[in-house]
């Protein structure tokens, strides 16, 4: 018996390892704790990536920029992040592509302290972003110009830091407002403050989160890539599909301990996501044309160039969407 235990012991030892050097490590940076980035967290957390032969590692990188240059350094494979900062890396020579796009929409909410409570109160106020040429940059810009107020003239713009940090900011009198993801509505009126503008209900084309790699990484590990996308789109179908796991899957995600805060970002984040999350040309183009207007190499970009859907279009070819989803 006892001979017996002991090689059983060592077989399954063997077999561990074996299946260890078969999962292929793939290393995907987040530039925001957002209910979007969850889905990694669900694919994980329900062991899609494992299913599909992948151990993933996801790393949190504040701000957009900073993780682009982790990207193009190769100590990301991956990442998940707005269109701009993979529009600038490009525009200094990078060779950065998204591969899937889940948001079309600017999906901000202007967020300002108690004592400001129209668009007319925003002229000469101090207003924060996580760093300049983010997408709260952007959409801090975008949403001023759409009630009327010059970003460059009628305000001043700081780079402050991530989301938490600009709520604090702003909670101790340092700006007058923010940008913060959408919906932020429940807990604005927690934090006693204002929702001036929702982006969403201005229907602003932006390139808000995708997926994207370097086109030599997404062109030598296709094989890995496809089944990242696989586990991904089973991901998405969870969150669609299950919303009471979902929710509190999100909830430990993010550490938002108010459900109600959560269940109000998941209805809202939930109708927005597709199935197949293809990367849009024109979302993508809307960001192109901002960055344009400071960044003369921009101007005449054709947006194609940074986008890529051939992967999502092999799975839905040979039949994989179809198969997930039972129809």
């Amino acid at each position: 018996m006892k001979n017996f235990i002991f090689i059983a012991t060592l077989i399954f030892s063997f077999w561990l390892s074996g299946w260890a050097e078969a999962q292929e490590k793939i290393r995907v940076g987040q530039g925001s704790i957002s209910l979007q980035s969850g889905l990694m967290h669900i694919g994980k957390d329900r062991g899609l990536f494992a299913k599909y032969g992948l151990t993933t590692e996801t790393i949190y990188i504040p701000g957009g920029s900073i993780n682009v240059q982790v990207l193009v350094s190769g100590n990301l494979d991956l990442s998940q992040l707005s269109g701009a900062p993979g529009v600038a890396a490009n525009l200094e020579g990078a060779d950065i592509v998204y591969f899937a796009g889940l948001l079309d929409k600017l999906n901000y909410q202007l967020i300002t302290r108690p004592e400001i409570k129209s668009v007319e109160q925003l002229k000469g106020k101090k207003f924060g972003v996580s760093r300049y040429g983010s997408s709260a940059d952007f959409g801090m810009r975008a949403m001023l110009k759409r009630v009327g107020v010059d970003p460059i003239k009628d305000v001043t713009i700081l780079q402050i830091g991530d989301e938490p940090a600009r709520i604090a900011a702003i909670k101790s009198g340092n700006i007058d407002g923010t940008v913060a993801n959408a919906p932020f509505g429940i807990e604005a009126e927690r934090l006693k403050l204002n929702v001036i503008a929702d982006s969403v209900k201005m229907d602003i084309p932006f390139f808000n989160t995708g997926l994207l790699g370097s086109k030599r990484f997404l062109d030598k590990q296709e094989a890995r890539v496809m089944n990242f996308l696989r586990a991904y789109l089973e991901a998405i179908k969870v969150l669609k599909t299950e919303r009471e796991y979902s929710i509190k899957a999100l909830g430990q995600f993010t550490r938002v301990q108010n459900l109600k805060a959560v269940q109000e970002g998941y209805d809202y984040f939930v109708k927005q996501l597709e199935p197949v999350p293809y990367p849009s040309v024109i979302a993508m183009q809307a960001v192109v044309d901002q960055i344009a207007e400071t960044n003369p190499k921009a101007r005449g970009i054709d947006a194609k160039n940074y986008v890529n859907d051939r992967y999502l279009k092999r799975l839905e070819e040979e039949g994989f969407v179809k198969k997930i989803w039972g129809k």
